[in-house]
């Protein structure tokens, strides 16, 4: 689609809106990480609770080493996209440049929410896909943080061209 503008006046008022929707797009990312970190969190924490409680072979399923390893990634993987999220808020409220760091910080933690609540669903076993556990809510929810304010694809675009530009 075209626009023709009559005169300068109307397209420097067209340029400002988008700069100002663009602006605004890349404060939103570091929202959306954040509530990706918080959805994380949560799947950690209910999968947490169910291993203490779910006993196999006359013992938490906590206590197995391989379940502990499982956890630890995860744990290490929301600390981590906490982090991102937490600089590039405090970039922005710093009033410094925080365009690649708000990328990375969604890019990161939307993929970790994914990650994190797809391997809560595993450590359930096959009660993670029913509705009486919240995990299978979790789950599902993961997957818009990879799609709003810009898929995953444009995430990498933005973070690609920055670098690229050096």
């Amino acid at each position: 689609m075209t626009y023709q503008f009559r005169d300068r006046t109307c397209w420097v008022r067209w340029a400002g809106g988008y700069k100002v929707a663009i602006e605004t797009m890349n404060e939103g990312r570091i929202g959306i990480g954040a509530q990706m970190i918080g959805l994380a969190q949560g799947a950690l924490d209910h999968a947490l609770a169910y291993i203490r409680e779910r006993r196999q072979f006359g013992r938490p399923v906590g206590d197995f080493q391989g379940v502990q390893f499982q956890i630890a990634e995860l744990a290490t993987q929301v600390e981590a996209a906490r982090l991102m999220v937490y600089n590039a808020a405090r970039l922005k409220d710093a009033g410094q440049p925080f365009l690649v760091p708000s990328a990375m910080a969604k890019l990161y933690s939307s993929e970790v929410a994914q990650h994190v609540s797809s391997a809560c669903i595993d450590l359930f076993g096959g009660y993670g896909f029913t509705r009486k556990y919240t995990v299978e809510k979790l789950y599902r929810d993961a997957k818009i943080g990879t799609i709003y304010e810009g898929t995953s694809n444009m995430q990498k675009q933005t973070i690609a061209k920055a670098i690229m530009r050096g």
